[in-house]
């Protein structure tokens, strides 16, 4: 395990949401791993503070959540909130904030920072700890409040053959990555509830359309509220018929919905043909965003489809 890593992820989310007062990590027995606080809070007294918050909760968490491996929840007390989340078995990510934090900010930055702590905790390399800009503009919507309700939302994966598309699926379905490849024929459809908050849950219909594009029927298209165009970040060539794809989406699609870029393959650092930049190039002239994943640890895969349950939220 690295502390320095630990560090650095719980420094960038306190530099992000101004409202946090101090973060730590806990195993599942309330053990505290690495702590960050503001300067005035003093580290002794963050660690103290947290210590007593969890020693009062930590049997809490564990009647209302058992055995699940991701959860969030927001607890008030006082003039403060306690953010706890998990993203895995490993870690409970604790966050003491002000009352005035968004609910939707606290979620989203702890989500995103819970899932690399526990690529971390699991000795993952190569992972980055910067914030993608995506997770800044996911915690700033609808002003931190959500409506709720059940909301449904068909998504659609485009992209060459072998970028990841059905690897991605599976990770967010599942929580688990294949090796082997099999090509999709035509099209998949996968379905997937996600809970955003106590009172709001969004209904994914994920449609993974083949790469073969002579075998796409206008229909696979019809009625999405949200697309990812998927790129393997090991073959430029892939960038590059992006074009192609969303000329195609354009086409057939008249109403305007969120389209994400998907840098997909991002553990393959030895063999990594598109850059960042290519990509933010790339998003930014067509006015979109993008995000960089991989299937295979799992990294950010979380956050692309929570942007897309966040933007379905807004047109409500």
């Amino acid at each position: 395990m690295s502390t320095s890593l630990l560090k650095k992820a719980l420094t960038n989310y306190l530099a992000e949401i101004e409202g946090v007062q101090a973060v730590a990590v806990c195993d599942r027995d309330g053990l505290i791993i690495a702590s960050e606080g503001r300067e005035e809070a003093g580290s002794e007294n963050v660690i103290g503070v947290i210590s007593t918050i969890l020693d009062g909760y930590i049997e809490r968490i564990k009647s209302e959540f058992g055995t699940e491996s991701t959860f969030f929840n927001i607890t008030t007390t006082g003039d403060k909130k306690f953010a706890y989340c998990s993203m895995g078995p490993h870690s409970i990510l604790t966050s003491i904030a002000n009352q005035e934090t968004s609910d939707v900010a606290l979620r989203v930055f702890s989500e995103h920072i819970a899932g690399k702590i526990e690529l971390i905790l699991e000795e993952n390399e190569n992972i980055s700890l910067e914030i993608p800009e995506i997770i800044r503009v996911l915690s700033k919507t609808r002003g931190g409040k959500l409506p709720a309700g059940e909301f449904s939302n068909k998504l659609i994966l485009t992209g060459d053959y072998q970028v990841g598309k059905t690897s991605l699926i599976k990770r967010f379905i599942d929580n688990s990555f294949n090796e082997s490849y099999i090509s999709t024929l035509q099209v998949e459809i996968s379905k997937k509830t996600m809970k955003v908050s106590a009172e709001t849950k969004v209904n994914f219909i994920i449609w993974d359309i083949a790469g073969q594009r002579k075998t796409i029927k206008p229909n696979f298209y019809t009625g999405a509220n949200a697309a990812f165009m998927v790129v393997d970040r090991t073959r430029n060539e892939t960038l590059e018929n992006i074009n192609v794809w969303y000329d195609e989406i354009k086409t057939i699609i008249k109403a305007k919905i969120p389209v994400i870029l998907v840098g997909n393959k991002t553990d393959m650092v030895d063999s990594i043909e598109v850059s960042e930049e290519d990509l933010r190039e790339f998003a930014q002239k067509r006015g979109f965003h993008y995000i960089l994943t991989s299937a295979k640890t799992g990294e950010n895969v979380n956050d692309m489809f929570l942007y897309v349950a966040y933007k379905v939220m807004e047109t409500v």
